[in-house]
């Protein structure tokens, strides 16, 4: 029987994940793309170490690296949730269906879905056991009270999705709860609609319409592109508790108050605490990894940058890189190169190909590190984890021997507040 997995464990033993409730009747990895990444490829093929479908990132034809979509669209296509057209195009500025968009929301999410899950909708195809698309998908989005449909017992699965029923079952389908605006607050297109203005309106405060290209292009009612469904999932993904990529919806303001509200200050870092949170929030987005996770990951790994073990503050490693037991790891010149290199490595853990960012890439680590880049991007070595992590439990076993070691990265993270209002 056809099944996608579901979400894993929340923060606590028996604990669930966290409920949204404007959802109906709810309750080593990958590698980056550098100079070195055709010639290993090259090699790795020749002794039959790698298949050719997993040498690289798919590389869109109509994708350049300024596009507003770009990172948004890699990270939704590394993790399997979009495809490109078989003429090598993705079509960014093409519309596209209600029955794709909620295959989208829910692999997003990570929301189970199988064949048990039946459409209320009569409109929608049955697929049949060999394949859960598309009315598994829509049932379950129905499940999650993420879908209501177009009217009694239809779903209009062949029509474009508006960018305002797109925003609405985003909205939804949020991991966590989200925080209701001010009266005062105005969303971008006013009481436009009974059913959509409001989650609009929740989505713009809580910043899942950060970087969305919505002023002055058609209103509410006009189709939802591919680039910017892409777009706004992304910044969903940060609102899954347990997830590693998507956007972190707060500010680096709020990465400093994590070390305020636990009564820390005394930290040893070479750059002023608030300058590492601009730095964390700035490459997190280069590499599509939670700058939150990302930052949980640095206040364990140097207990709040008092360090204390083997690391030394002057080493600039703010993750334990290549430190192992009396051994005090690698060196970066600057704390920027420092979290390049956390990032970057973080990134080979997450995703299955390389992603298009600076530093992605094997720099030698036997000196002190002077250029963007991974000491230890190694190739050959991280196959058997490549993109192997997908919640920050599994990094658990992985990242650091012991199977805890998630569970004690996502205890600081869930203590990061997040700005609203945006």
């Amino acid at each position: 029987m056809a099944e996608i997995s579901p979400r894993l464990r929340s923060s606590s033993p028996g604990a669930r994940p966290s409920r949204n409730p404007l959802r109906r009747g709810t309750a080593l990895g990958g590698a980056c793309r550098g100079p070195l990444g055709l010639l290993t490829g090259l090699l790795l093929l020749l002794f039959g170490l790698w298949s050719p479908a997993a040498a690289q990132a798919i590389s869109f034809s109509d994708i350049p690296l300024n596009h507003p979509y770009r990172l948004q669209i890699e990270v939704m296509q590394q993790r399997g949730i979009v495809q490109g057209y078989g003429d090598g195009r993705f079509g960014p500025e093409e519309p596209l269906l209600r029955q794709q968009f909620a295959k989208m929301v829910i692999r997003s999410m990570r929301l189970p879905v199988t064949e048990d899950d039946v459409s209320p909708f009569d409109d929608v195809a049955i697929s049949g056991p060999d394949s859960l698309f598309p009315d598994n998908f829509v049932a379950a989005a129905a499940r999650e009270g993420i879908t209501r449909g177009t009217s009694p017992g239809k779903f209009s699965p062949y029509s474009p999705v508006r960018i305002s029923q797109a925003i609405t079952m985003a909205t939804r389908a949020a991991g966590e709860p989200l925080a209701t605006p001010p009266p005062s607050y105005e969303g971008i297109w006013g009481d436009f609609s009974l059913a959509h203005a409001e989650p609009a309106r929740i989505a713009q405060y809580n910043g899942l319409l950060r970087e969305l290209r919505l002023k002055d292009t058609g209103g509410p009612w006009r189709p939802a592109t591919r680039g910017e469904a892409a777009a706004l999932l992304y910044n969903l993904m940060g609102t899954d508790p347990e997830g590693m990529t998507g956007r972190f919806l707060g500010t680096s303001a709020d990465l400093v108050q994590l070390f305020r509200d636990a009564g820390r200050t005394g930290e040893k870092f070479t750059v002023p605490l608030l300058d590492l949170a601009k730095l964390y929030v700035r490459y997190a987005r280069e590499f599509g990894v939670r700058a939150d996770v990302a930052w949980a990951q640095m206040v364990h790994e140097t207990g709040y940058g008092e360090y204390g073990g083997d690391v030394l503050p002057e080493q600039n490693n703010f993750a334990g890189i290549g430190a192992t037991g009396g051994i005090p790891g690698n060196a970066f010149q600057t704390a920027e190169l420092g979290v390049i290199a956390h990032l970057a490595h973080l990134a080979w853990y997450v995703y299955p190909d390389h992603m298009e960012a600076e530093g992605c890439r094997l720099v030698p680590g036997d000196v002190v590190i002077t250029q963007p880049g991974d000491p230890r991007h190694f190739t050959i070595d991280g196959l058997p984890h490549r993109g192997n992590v997908r919640t920050v439990w599994e990094l658990g076993g992985k990242w650091a021997p012991s199977p805890d070691y998630g569970g004690m990265v996502l205890w600081y993270a869930k203590k990061i507040p997040t700005t609203r209002g945006w």
